[in-house]
C-alpha cells in the first residue's frame, strides 16, 4: 500500500500477465529463454531435447491452468541452473531430463519447503486422519506458495440455535470467512428447512497457521456440517477441493495440481475436484496412478464420493436440489 501510494501520484499502475498460451512460438521462445540462460551462466552444459521437454512440462505445472505457460521466468531460470550443476556434478555433456528431475527437488521455493514441514508436524501428532470413518470431518487441501497442504475441518452441530450463521474458527481470511457464511445458504436449500433455527453450527480449520484465504474450501466446509447434521460419516481416505456456490453448483479452484500432489504425499487414496479443472491436472511422473481422482459439477457428487452409507439421505437432498 505505502508503494502504491506513492506511484499514484507520479507514474502508472500496469497489470503483469504471469501466464501465456501454450503455442508452438511461445514455447521456442521458451527454448531460447533455456539457451540464454546457459550462456549467462557461462559453466552449465547446454539442455538435451529431453530435458528442454521437462522444463516445458514444469512450465505448464506451475501456469495451474489447461493451455498455458507460466511466465515467472525467474523460478525457471533457478530450476535451470539447479540442473545444469547437477549435470556438471555428474559430468554429463548435456542436461538429461533425469538432471531437470533432480533439479527441481533442490530449486524448490520456501513456501514447498514450508508446506512439507506442516505436512509432516500434521502425521507426527496425528492431526491428518487418512483411513476410517468420521463424523463431521474432512481432509480440505489448499494452496500454500505453491504448493499444496492438507487442511483437516470438523464440524459440530448442538441444538438450540440463535439466529445466527455458521460460526467458524481457525486464521481465515475476508474470502474465506464470507465463503463459509455462503455454506449456509448451500446447506439450508439441501436440508430442507432452516437449520440456523434450530441448531448452532461451529466449523474449525484445524491447526491453521499458515492461514486459509481464498473460497476453495466451501466444498469441505459443507460436507463436514452436513455430515454433523445427518450423522453420516465421512470417509476419511479423501480429501476434497471447491469453490460452492449458494446452488449447489462446483466451481473450479487454483493448484489443484499442487493440491493433488499433497494429498497423494499424506497417504490419501481419493480425491474430489471440480469438473471444470479436470484438464487442469498435470501430475509429476511419480506421483501418476497413486490416487484416484474424481470429478464433481455440484454438492450432491461430492457427496456421493464423500460419504459412507449415506445413499438414502443423499437421494433425499437430490430431490430438493431438483425442485
Amino acid at each position: 500500500p505505502a508503494l502504491r501510494s506513492r506511484i499514484r501520484g507520479y507514474g502508472y499502475e500496469v497489470y503483469m500477465e504471469d501466464m501465456m498460451e501454450d503455442n508452438d512460438m511461445n514455447r521456442k521462445k521458451l527454448v531460447q529463454f533455456v539457451a540464454q540462460e546457459v550462456e549467462r551462466d557461462g559453466k552449465i552444459p547446454h539442455f538435451s531435447k529431453d530435458a528442454i521437454e521437462e522444463v516445458i512440462r514444469e512450465a505448464k505445472r506451475k501456469a495451474g491452468m489447461k493451455n498455458k505457460i507460466t511466465l515467472r521466468f525467474r523460478e525457471l531460470g533457478g530450476l535451470i541452473r539447479a540442473s545444469g550443476d547437477i549435470a556438471i556434478e555428474k559430468k554429463h555433456k548435456y542436461v538429461t531430463r533425469e538432471d531437470v528431475l533432480e533439479g527441481k527437488k533442490t530449486a524448490r521455493t520456501l513456501e514447498q519447503q514450508i508446506g512439507e514441514v506442516y505436512i509432516d508436524r500434521k502425521k507426527e501428532y496425528n492431526v491428518l486422519i487418512t483411513h476410517g470413518n468420521r463424523i463431521g470431518r474432512v481432509n480440505g487441501l489448499a494452496v500454500l506458495g505453491e504448493g499444496g497442504t492438507i487442511l483437516p475441518i470438523e464440524a459440530e452441530v448442538a441444538v438450540g440455535g440463535k439466529k445466527s450463521a455458521i460460526i467458524a474458527t481457525g486464521k481465515l481470511g475476508e474470502i474465506a470467512k464470507e465463503a463459509v457464511q455462503n455454506v449456509s445458504a448451500v446447506i439450508m436449500k439441501i436440508y430442507g428447512e432452516d437449520i440456523k433455527e434450530k441448531y448452532d453450527i461451529f466449523v474449525q480449520f484445524l491447526q491453521t497457521y499458515e492461514g486459509v484465504e481464498g473460497d476453495s474450501a466451501s466444498v469441505s466446509v459443507a460436507v463436514a456440517v452436513i455430515s454433523a447434521l445427518k450423522n453420516v460419516p465421512v470417509d476419511q481416505s479423501v480429501a476434497m477441493t471447491g469453490s460452492l456456490t449458494v446452488r449447489g453448483e462446483v466451481l473450479p479452484v487454483g493448484g489443484v495440481t499442487q493440491k493433488i500432489e499433497a494429498a497423494i504425499e499424506t497417504g490419501l487414496k481419493r480425491v474430489i475436484i471440480p469438473k471444470s479443472n479436470e484438464n487442469d491436472v498435470l501430475l509429476e511422473k511419480k506421483y501418476e496412478g497413486k490416487i484416484e481422482i474424481v470429478t464433481a459439477e455440484n454438492l450432491i457428487d461430492v457427496l456421493r464420493h464423500s460419504f459412507v452409507d449415506g445413499r438414502e439421505i443423499i437421494e433425499k437432498m437430490s430431490k430438493l436440489v431438483d425442485q
